[in-house]
């Protein structure tokens, strides 16, 4: 499924500003003086799901995710698998993946987790992965941006909120800029050191998560495993693209130390864990081939020569299938699909390229062979259902949409393609409908407006006016994160 990007710069610009603009509506009315204040105050649980579910909408909408399931669900099974040994804590865990080079992954208040492609590339092992993630996990099971809120001396809400916007968007490579002009000025540097984990913060997330990790079955020298790589990337590439505690923190070296003795002292079986990486690089192949620059993907599986295996050759089939190169694609996919096994994501990548070149009977073979093998690909079905729809067969392809919508519920290309069948199915509602929610989800007001109104003027029946009565919800709560013009309306 295609993945939408900022095209312009003024419309960075305008994100970052909606960002800015954004953080000020989210912060719990607990925050909400506009003096600065020398006084400890109150920051809940209640406050810190607040907090976090309004940071997750905004993060959400102003990021590019990956919404290929076979990324996302292995990601949440990863996440699941440790959550299973954490003690009893107050919010479940939500995670995201964030298509951005940056090597990097954080925990928002209330536990929304996000992990960066840059990351998951840049491992070599699925425990280095589960290290990463068990430390992030910890500082929100130990509620430690919550406490650092807590603790610290109230000040004026909008240095506050451009604190915070300067975390987010200077993890991200193409918005540092923005990131440190946020965080310019004496007021919001000191909310900023009031704000970083401290060493004891970082210590604990250290020492508990490794816990985790250990309880979760994991080889336990993955944590200091992908530390060495972090620090390696920070010397080597410098400190805009990984972690900020990696990038601010001057004791890594100490704690990789540390838990690298820790390791050493754990008993022999639990040392000699060996690694168990199959669905780890899948994911690997499918954010390098399908998500990063072709070329680079081409050289990488090029230079491996005769150490390819079948999985790196499928991954440079997907490479080549992104190029002009389509007979060179097409070789390569059929070598792939000779060895896949009738795997689902041989099927499915094979489909993907003859669907680009227009071999329409061949791809058609191809995902329906996919979706059978694998119900829950996502892209397959996606995929699929657009060529039951260009074979006039609507009610199939709309009931394969309405499944792909519920369970990637905030892409705005699925949305589309979704109303575009409705609409050619005759159902004007559900079309309006879902272009509307296209609208939303892209972050196009004007768009978005347009489709909504015409929804509402469709909608007849009463489950249709409750589904508009949702949409609308939505509508409204993520309207608030679009940029104002001076006159109080949205910004197209």
């Amino acid at each position: 499924m295609p993945s939408a990007k900022p095209s312009s710069a003024a419309f960075s610009l305008r994100r970052a500003l909606a960002l800015t603009l954004a953080i000020i509506l989210i912060l719990p009315h607990t925050l909400a003086s506009t003096e600065a204040k020398a006084s400890v105050f109150n920051f809940g649980i209640k406050d810190e799901k607040e907090l976090g579910e309004k940071f997750n909408i905004l993060i959400r909408s102003q990021l590019t995710m990956v919404d290929d399931a076979e990324v996302v669900d292995y990601m949440r099974d990863l996440i699941a698998r440790l959550d299973k040994v954490t003690p009893p804590h107050p919010f479940p865990f939500y995670v995201s993946v964030v298509k951005d080079n940056s090597i990097n992954a954080f925990a928002a208040p209330a536990g929304y987790v996000f992990v960066f492609t840059g990351l998951l590339l840049s491992m070599e092992h699925e425990c280095e992965v589960a290290g990463v993630m068990a430390h992030e996990m910890t500082h929100v099971i130990q509620r430690h941006i919550a406490k650092r809120i807590e603790q610290g001396t109230m000040m004026n809400i909008a240095a506050l909120a451009g604190v915070l916007a300067g975390f987010v968007l200077g993890s991200v490579a193409h918005q540092q800029n923005a990131g440190v002009a946020m965080m310019a000025g004496s007021q919001a540097a000191a909310t900023q050191a009031m704000l970083n984990y401290s060493r004891e913060d970082e210590r604990e997330a250290d020492e508990v998560g490794m816990n985790f990790l250990i309880a979760a079955g994991y080889p336990p020298r993955g944590l200091p495993q992908a530390m060495e790589i972090l620090n390696h990337m920070r010397i080597f590439q410098g400190s805009g693209t990984i972690p900020p505690y990696l990038a601010t923190h001057p004791y890594i070296t100490e704690r990789v130390a540390y838990l690298s003795e820790r390791v050493k002292r754990l008993p022999k079986d639990v040392q000699a864990r060996v690694d168990h990486d199959e669905r780890f690089f899948r994911v690997q192949m499918i954010l390098r081939s399908r998500y990063g620059v072709p070329e680079t993907a081409m050289a990488y599986y090029e230079k491996k020569g005769s150490a390819m295996t079948k999985l790196d050759r499928l991954g440079l089939a997907v490479a080549l299938g992104r190029t002009t190169d389509n007979a060179g694609a097409k070789q390569a996919f059929d070598k792939a699909l000779a060895e896949g096994n009738d795997d689902s994501l041989w099927l499915r990548e094979a489909g993907r390229f003859y669907l680009k070149i227009r071999d329409f009977d061949r791809a058609r073979s191809l995902l329906q062979r996919a979706v059978d093998k694998n119900p829950g690909d996502m892209v397959a079905t996606y995929e699929y259902a657009g060529i039951l729809a260009q074979d006039g067969n609507y009610p199939l392809a709309m009931s394969l949409m309405a499944k792909v919508v519920q369970h990637t519920s905030d892409a705005p290309e699925i949305y589309a393609q979704y109303g575009r069948i409705c609409g050619q199915a005759g159902d004007l509602f559900h079309a309006y409908l879902n272009l509307a929610y296209a609208g939303i989800y892209s972050n196009t007001p004007r768009q978005a407006r347009f489709q909504v109104d015409k929804a509402r003027n469709a909608a007849k029946t009463e489950q249709q006016h409750r589904e508009f009565d949702k949409m609308e919800s939505l509508y409204r709560e993520r309207s608030e994160y679009w940029p104002k013009n001076m006159f109080g309306g949205t910004m197209d």
